[in-house]
């Protein structure tokens, strides 16, 4: 394990404790690092910074570990993939307006390069995705998985200026160097090109009300920020913050089920019956604690 320092202050000596971890380094499979996968409540010792505020995870597995549990994750989202792909292409299109040039896309953790096909039909006219996990790039469409590297993004992935749009969903959470992660995708991205993250918001009300029992207080998350330090941190790596917003995600009822912070056994229980009802299939749309930033290369 390996002590983390606050990517946005630089060092760790105003931390203070908020959680304790709960897990044995035996908990810590694959499967625990398996997109959408039912939460179950395992999280690192986290903490807070005492000068800037944010929440994050110290001490973390190291980054070859998280690779190799990345690497062999499952792709378990399939069922869901068509609601996100319609959620992220709306704030794609948000995105858009803050840039002219629409000719090369790059999504930072693509899974199976779903929302790749949307930004195609969005005008984009190349795609491409990084994404770790062997099983979610197996369950790209023909087309889509030759665009799709496998393994983690990093500044020698891609040259300098090859992107005028990078996205984000759900990944930047994740991430054990953030700010490194930031500095990549600015050096990737030509100028006046744009950046569209989606993430946690450890400052939404729900989240802040669940506390530990919020699903993104979880041990795949090793830095969880909220709208102020979501700022603070892109400018810190030269990015021009241009929109900042509340995610309103579409789900069906039982995938909001299978997220609800109640007892495993309960929702086992509903869950099951949701499958077996046309209830469950109901599309709801809920700010549950997401938010959304967009940012410029000058």
């Amino acid at each position: 394990m390996q002590l983390t320092t606050c990517p946005i202050c630089g060092d760790s000596h105003a931390d203070r404790e908020i959680y304790p971890a709960n897990f044995r380094p035996e908990d810590l499979t694959a499967e625990v690092f398996s997109a959408r996968r039912l939460p179950d409540r395992l999280h690192y010792r986290m903490v807070r910074c005492g000068a800037c505020g944010l929440l994050r995870s110290s001490p973390i597995l190291p980054s070859e570990e998280l690779m190799r549990l990345y690497a062999g994750s499952r792709f378990t989202y399939g069922g869901e993939a068509d609601f996100a792909r319609r959620t992220y292409g709306r704030y794609l299109r948000r995105a858009l307006s803050w840039t002219k040039a629409r000719d090369a896309l790059l999504e930072i953790g693509c899974g199976s390069g779903f929302f790749l096909e949307e930004a195609l039909q969005s005008g984009l006219r190349e795609v491409a995705g990084v994404e770790p996990s062997a099983d979610a790039v197996s369950h790209a469409r023909e087309g889509i998985r030759s665009r799709i590297r496998p393994g983690l993004y990093e500044s020698a992935t891609f040259p300098a200026g090859s992107f005028d749009v990078i996205c984000a969903f759900q990944v930047f959470d994740h991430v054990p160097d953030p700010g490194e992660m930031l500095r990549a995708a600015h050096r990737h991205l030509r100028d006046g090109g744009v950046a569209l993250f989606v993430n946690h918001d450890a400052g939404g009300l729900l989240n802040r009300l669940l506390g530990e029992a919020s699903p993104i207080v979880d041990v795949e998350h090793t830095v969880l920020f909220d709208k102020r330090t979501m700022r603070r941190i892109l400018e810190r790596c030269g990015f021009t913050v241009r929109d900042m917003f509340t995610v309103r995600n579409t789900y069906p009822l039982n995938y909001w089920m299978h997220l609800a912070p109640i007892p495993r056994a309960l929702k086992a229980r509903l869950h099951s019956l949701l499958e077996r009802s046309a209830l469950g299939g109901i599309p709801i749309t809920l700010a549950a604690g997401n938010l959304g930033a967009v940012a410029t290369k000058g």
